[in-house]
């Protein structure tokens, strides 16, 4: 099922960007966006929570982490802060510039895995599409420097 949730996700996110620079050129603010993006994150989130019946155990979860809490805070932060950068950049270039930037995080996931974790989850074909998606941004990156 990962494969199934990682591609639907990517659908999603290119809906999603599609959509956001067409909102931004009609006038809808990155900072407005994100903020609209947020409060339905938060509705969403407590509805499949209380659906779910994962509402009444969060606490525990969270309890559950331990030490662990900070690498949970870093995860919310990076995440929502990754989330306002990308709708500026969306807004001050366009969706599939922007996008096709943003591609690269993958390298960073496995960059971080291993500097935080110790994690090596590169092998001879991951660190070969790397080393494409970088190709890839550099190419995208020098034929929109205007």
């Amino acid at each position: 099922m990962w494969l199934l949730y990682a591609l639907t996700a990517a659908v999603l996110w290119g809906v999603s960007y599609a959509a956001s620079g067409r909102v931004m050129e009609r006038g809808i603010s990155p900072l407005a966006l994100y903020f609209c993006y947020g409060v339905f994150g938060v509705l969403m989130g407590g509805v499949v929570l209380q659906v779910t019946g994962k509402l009444m155990t969060l606490p525990a979860e969270l309890r559950g982490l331990e030490s662990d809490w900070i690498w949970f805070i870093i995860s919310i932060v990076g995440a929502a802060v990754g989330a306002l950068l990308i709708y500026m950049a969306i807004g001050e270039k366009n969706a599939t510039v922007a996008s096709l930037i943003e591609v690269s995080y993958p390298l960073f996931v496995a960059l971080f895995a291993w500097l935080f974790f110790r994690e090596v989850q590169f092998n001879w074909p991951t660190a070969a599409g790397g080393i494409l998606i970088l190709s890839g941004v550099a190419v995208v990156y020098l034929g929109n420097r205007h």
